[in-house]
């Protein structure tokens, strides 16, 4: 299948291993992150992240994330995770922070939720990790917290928001020693895949072409999910085509998201226009979204409320790891077959 072979590139490209070499050896050849090749399971070996390279000294048995996004695929990977950062409750959290996607598994296995918010260093250092895990990016970045950490373990740092969830599996496999275990996971996730597109017929995804994928917080402020989107990626891969925005929607001033390529944020005045699709996808949304989507005024003359084709992806389906788009894929796959 196409992702298995991605993903095989991912394992040969993604993040650099190689044995580790004494202090007196020559430099390895720079490179960027995810352009270095993968050697076998031995240990020491040296990874390349965002800030450089890391020695791993030997196979990582306590394992620390501060990012909450990293720790989906960590647990995914069946990774030795001791604990957790975790982002303030909200309604695509538990009590806990966690998203709920995993946060039962992440109970299941003993993961420390740690803190919420900043890193509190202190209660990592006392969970004594072997191996830290930091995002460069994003609200639950402990990018600036990195010389501090780097004193209690060797610290990897990864980005997630330029990336899909297959490469960013790839690319902690390969500085845990799990590549078996991804290659694995995006092989049973294509499965689960070509089985849901299968169930829902080509003739049910056709009636249901062209899609948007919204997010829909009021007619006010909405924002459409471009096929450069992890969601758009994924839709299409289910067989859907994404419907084309207008060009001067889609060329207008973005704003604070301005240079991002997966949404486009649409005003009220423009709203119709932008849902030229015959079904809409609402991200982060639930059945009460679909019906408030369905009663809004603004959009009564727009073809998948016409024709009531309007579904609900989750609350989890903004940020998309194994666990999240596994059940993305179930939805869609339950509601249009």
């Amino acid at each position: 299948m196409k992702l298995r072979r991605s993903f095989a590139a991912v394992a040969v490209l993604a993040v650099g291993i190689g044995v580790a070499a004494c202090s007196s050896d020559p430099e390895p050849e720079a490179t960027t992150p995810g352009t270095t090749t993968v050697s076998d399971q031995s240990w020491p070996r040296t990874v390349t992240d965002e800030t450089g390279s890391v020695t791993i000294e030997q196979k990582p048995e306590r394992i620390m994330s501060t990012s909450v996004t990293l720790t989906g695929s960590l647990l995914a990977l069946d990774a030795p995770l001791i604990g957790t950062g975790a982002q303030r409750p909200s309604d695509v959290t538990d009590e806990k922070g966690l998203f709920t996607q995993w946060a039962d598994i992440a109970a299941e296995r003993g993961v420390e939720t740690l803190y919420q918010g900043e890193p509190n260093v202190e209660k990592i250092t006392a969970a004594d990790p072997d191996l830290i895990f930091v995002s460069a990016t994003g609200g639950d970045s402990a990018l600036d917290q990195v010389d501090m950490l780097k004193q209690i373990a060797p610290v990897v740092v990864l980005r997630y928001d330029d990336k899909s969830w297959q490469d960013l599996s790839g690319q902690i496999a390969a500085a845990i020693g799990a590549e078996d275990q991804a290659e694995a996971l995006v092989a049973k996730f294509d499965q689960q895949l070509d089985d849901a597109k299968s169930a829902m017929g080509t003739d049910k995804i056709a009636a249901a072409n062209p899609v948007n994928v919204l997010a829909y917080n009021s007619p006010e402020e909405s924002r459409i999910f471009t096929a450069e989107s992890a969601q758009g990626i994924l839709l299409e891969r289910l067989g859907f085509s994404l419907a084309e925005l207008p060009a001067d929607i889609n060329s207008a001033d973005k704003g604070i998201m301005a240079g991002r390529k997966d949404v486009v944020p649409v005003g009220q005045e423009n709203l119709p226009r932008a849902l030229p699709g015959n079904t809409t996808f609402i991200v982060i949304g639930e059945a009460e979204d679909v019906d408030r989507f369905l009663a809004d005024p603004t959009v009564q003359q727009t073809p998948s409320v016409e024709k009531k084709q309007v579904i609900a992806l989750g609350k989890d389906s903004f940020r998309l790891d194994y666990y999240s788009a596994s059940n993305l894929i179930d939805r869609v796959s339950n509601a249009v077959r």
